[in-house]
């Protein structure tokens, strides 16, 4: 004798489920986990079959989860590439696009490096943001250093009374420095996808 089941004994299906996520869509297949339907779109390669998108998902990937040494490392090593890009790129002007675009694949690369090769949108913030903040930094260190240097010429001449174009040039500087910013986060963008 075996125990196979006879067809009375399966239990009947009147036609295709839909799919708990989308229940537009039929669907034939279930989680291997949970038997709730999944349609192909919702439907993950599991260790065993297919896997909702809940019960497939890893409770630790190891791909994107950083842990806080790491990260902490990232955004220093991001905001000081970020501070030494933009404080090289303002004074060279025109060619500061192209230092920056490449400063930006480095910056990444670094920061892979100190973060253990991680991916993810984690890691990209880190990047992107500690690019963009350590631009900020050098563009006030740059505009300190301005005045500090306008107020010892003025202080030389005796010209009290001179109005010198700090408008303007913080204007110019302040132009570089998006520029820079831009052409930097876009290398870098460049290089994490």
């Amino acid at each position: 004798m075996t125990d196979a089941a006879t067809p009375e004994e399966l239990p009947a299906t009147d036609g295709p489920s839909f799919c708990y996520r989308h229940p537009d869509r039929e669907t034939w297949v279930s989680c291997g986990r949970c038997d709730r339907p999944i349609c192909t779109r919702c439907a993950m390669q599991g260790p065993v079959g297919l896997r909702c998108r809940d019960c497939g998902k890893p409770a630790f990937d190891p791909l994107t989860s950083v842990k806080p040494v790491p990260a902490a490392l990232g955004v220093g090593v991001a905001l000081a590439g970020g501070v030494i890009t933009a404080l090289i790129a303002s004074r060279m002007g025109f060619f500061s696009i192209l230092l920056s675009w490449f400063a930006g694949s480095i910056i990444v690369q670094a920061v892979n490096r100190v973060t253990g090769y991680k991916h993810g949108p984690t890691i990209t913030g880190i990047i992107l943001g500690g690019i963009i903040a350590g631009a900020a930094i050098a563009f006030a260190v740059d505009y300190v250093l301005m005045l500090q240097e306008i107020a010892a010429m003025a202080a030389a001449a005796g010209d009290a009374g001179y109005d010198y174009p700090i408008t303007s040039m913080l204007v110019d500087q302040g132009i570089w420095a998006l520029v820079s910013v831009i052409a930097c986060c876009a290398g870098a963008w460049q290089r994490i996808r």
